[in-house]
């Protein structure tokens, strides 16, 4: 049973102080012979560790090591070596792993970019599926279904508690979680709705790039146009969105699944509608100009592809010697 389950009032008391931990010899920190900087740990954080490097030293696999673990954990949560020794210990005890998933749900949440947190929630949900399937139940793959997709909701649950929508930790966590169980089919009006709510969420065109990729690879003609399409549309919301101009270059122009710039008459009306509202060449576009370049390149109009590109060395002064590579590298292909 995790360490929450535990009562008694003797685990208010510090480890040298109960009678069940009598028999071990706390280990204390070696930072050897001449320590350079020695880090001044509180009180509780030495004993509990100290007790913990004893135990691993014992090699002890028991019901008392895994609550030490969850002291070790509230201490130092990112401490990758105590969630590794927790899951010996949940093995070893056959500890309750509906119980165990319940511990984990404080962590992530409170602790969202701790990976080891999410680690340890895929080792668990694997571990839970196992034992669903192993129990031999006629809906079991229905039971597992479900558990996977409790632990999708979850993830959303973590990213509106904490109100981050682009945490990777969490997003890898949910590829992980629908890779895994199949569910990438229903996952299409999760990513549009997050979409809906924030245009310019890299991490939800990502995955929305992730679906398409586990779900309709290789790209039709159908699912190609419908996302160039969407892309089109987002591009028209708010076109100084990076991640809009980035998802159409994740289909045109060269490549798997890609087709050519010129395959789109609609971007190019929309490029030069887009610079058209501009105030001045200064203000133009960087990705609407690029776009343009893009589609010049295609057609092999060398001159206006340059002439594309030295507008985007004058708005785009960072990226200056990256805009000349590109027209090096036209006129290698070119011959000019």
């Amino acid at each position: 049973m995790p360490r929450d389950d535990h009562e008694g009032m003797q685990m208010q008391l510090p480890y040298s102080q109960r009678p069940e931990w009598q028999d071990v010899m706390p280990v204390p920190q070696d930072d050897g012979p001449e320590p350079l900087a020695v880090i001044s740990y509180p009180p509780g954080f030495v004993e509990v560790h100290d007790y913990f490097r004893a135990i691993q030293q014992k090699g002890e696999l028991t019901l008392r090591a895994l609550w030490l673990t969850a002291d070790v954990i509230e201490q130092n949560s990112a401490n990758y070596t105590a969630w590794y020794y927790r899951r010996r210990c949940l093995r070893e005890v056959k500890a309750d792993l509906y119980a165990e998933h319940r511990f984990t749900d404080k962590w992530a949440r409170d602790c969202p970019k701790n990976y080891q947190v999410w680690y340890h929630r895929r080792w668990l949900i694997m571990e839970m599926a196992q034992e669903l399937r192993s129990g031999g139940e006629a809906d079991a793959e229905k039971e597992v279904t479900e558990l996977a997709e409790r632990e999708l909701e979850y993830h959303m649950d973590c990213m509106q508690v904490n109100d981050d929508y682009k945490n990777y930790n969490g997003w890898s966590h949910r590829q992980f979680i629908l890779q895994k169980f199949g569910l990438w089919s229903k996952e299409l009006p999760f990513v549009e709705e997050l979409l809906r709510d924030d245009i310019r969420n890299n991490s939800a065109w990502n995955h929305r790039h992730n679906i398409v990729r586990n779900e309709c690879w290789p790209v039709t003609e159908a699912v190609r146009h419908r996302e160039v399409d969407f892309a089109l549309n987002s591009i028209r919301k708010c076109a100084s969105n990076e991640c809009s101009w980035n998802y159409l270059g994740a289909y045109l122009g060269e490549g798997e699944g890609k087709v050519p710039w010129t395959s789109v008459p609609a971007l190019e009306a929309l490029c030069q509608e887009v610079l058209a509202l501009a105030a001045g060449p200064e203000h133009f576009c960087r990705f609407a100009v690029e776009a343009l370049a893009n589609i010049h390149e295609a057609r092999v109009e060398v001159q206006d592809a340059i002439q594309k590109y030295e507008t985007l060395k004058a708005i785009d002064k960072i990226r200056v010697k990256y805009w000349d590579w590109r027209i090096a590298l036209l006129l290698k292909k070119t011959g000019g």
